[in-house]
């Protein structure tokens, strides 16, 4: 029987720390696949045998590849499994490479799946716009405070109408209109800046939206993708980002598991003959979390189908709907239920969220 050697990387940007648990060795290089492969070589000999673990972080999968491909068993640990006592007050790179090694060898670490290239690459795209949006609202609320400081205040203009929105194309043409008549140039090239920077950022937006549109056609998530749109509250960027950042279904045996892994679990220390339960744990995939309780602001609301949920509903087969169905009506039912027990609209949001998970988990188990 050969001989297993278990190897923790506690990985950095200036140095890889590293330590083989069978041979009671640690090692420091540089922070690369190629000078730590060197290494591993020098003390253990060869490949054969070798398991390689290090924990989630800035690198993300690119070292796992680069050691998978040279014939290297490696694994990314999830940080949330790795056990750690409150008495310790150390804390080294030696001495977390150290540990990490001894828990994988114990086997008492959970590891990350690792998702291929080309799904990464959809994830990191859809990630990537939700970044942008985020920097177009804190423009529009940064653009808004400066206006009501100097005095423009739209919703308390008399040639505004009725209907006082922000961001409609009469509040640009009055914004327009306002900032051409200030006097001051240098408030009024502040203004215009700004102005650019949320036009600029809403045509990046565009953009992204549009290749999202063009990957969800793609047959590898068409079917997916249809599969939850027919949710109400789930939109086709929604549906995108739910499959691409739960990925291969298959592994959740149970949609608890799903929940789980979305960091939607109770947090509960219940001992002594006391109960004591908390909010939900988030120790998961918050982009999964996130995009679920976005889903969930009006599943308390009585079931309806709106023409936008019609449109996104046709050509789909009709199994898809009667389980987007039943979660519409559960959920309108439980979130009542909820609120009329004088629960806070916050957390039966939450508790709709994760109750329309489990719907998703049905849907997408039968679209693989």
């Amino acid at each position: 029987m050969k001989k297993i050697y278990h190897v923790g990387i506690d990985v950095d940007d200036k140095n890889f720390h590293g330590y083989v648990f069978e041979e009671k060795m640690g090692f420091k290089c540089r922070p690369n696949a190629r000078a730590l492969i060197k290494e591993l070589e020098e003390i253990l000999g060869g490949k054969e045998g070798v398991r390689i673990c290090y924990e989630a972080s800035y690198l993300g999968y690119s070292l796992q590849r680069d050691l998978s491909e040279k014939g290297y068993e490696c694994e990314i640990i999830a940080p949330s499994s790795i056990p750690r006592s409150p008495g310790d007050q150390v804390k080294t790179d030696r001495i977390d490479c150290q540990r990490l090694a001894e828990y994988y060898q114990k086997e008492m670490l959970k590891t990350v799946r690792v998702p291929d290239k080309e799904q990464e690459a959809l994830r990191d795209l859809l990630r990537a716009r939700q970044f942008v949006q985020k920097q177009l609202k804190g423009s529009k609320q940064y653009l808004l405070s400066q206006c009501r400081r100097i005095g423009l205040d739209y919703r308390g203009a008399k040639s505004a109408k009725t209907r006082k929105s922000h961001w409609t194309q009469e509040h640009r043409r009055w914004l327009e209109g306002q900032i051409k008549a200030i006097k001051i140039a240098t408030l009024k090239a502040t203004l215009e800046l700004l102005m650019s920077q949320i036009e600029s950022l809403e045509r990046q937006v565009g953009f992204y939206e549009q290749k999202i549109e063009e990957m969800a056609r793609h047959a590898r998530y068409e079917k997916s993708v249809k599969a939850l749109s027919c949710y109400r509250g789930i939109g086709l960027i929604g549906a995108l980002t739910l499959v691409t950042e739960i990925g291969d279904i298959q592994r959740f045996d149970h949609p608890k598991r799903l929940t789980s892994y979305a960091g939607m679990d109770m947090r509960e220390y219940s001992s002594g003959g006391k109960q004591r339960q908390w909010s939900m744990t988030k120790m998961g995939n918050r982009w999964i979390r996130t995009t679920a309780i976005e889903a969930s602001q009006k599943a308390m609301l009585r079931p309806t189908e709106s023409y936008l949920l019609k449109k996104r509903r046709e050509g789909v087969p009709r199994k898809y709907i009667e389980i987007a169905d039943r979660c519409m009506e559960r959920l309108a039912k439980k979130g009542q239920h909820l609120l009329h027990a004088g629960k806070e609209r916050n957390k039966v949001k939450v508790a709709c969220a994760r109750e329309m998970l489990c719907f998703v988990w049905e849907s997408l188990r039968l679209a693989v």
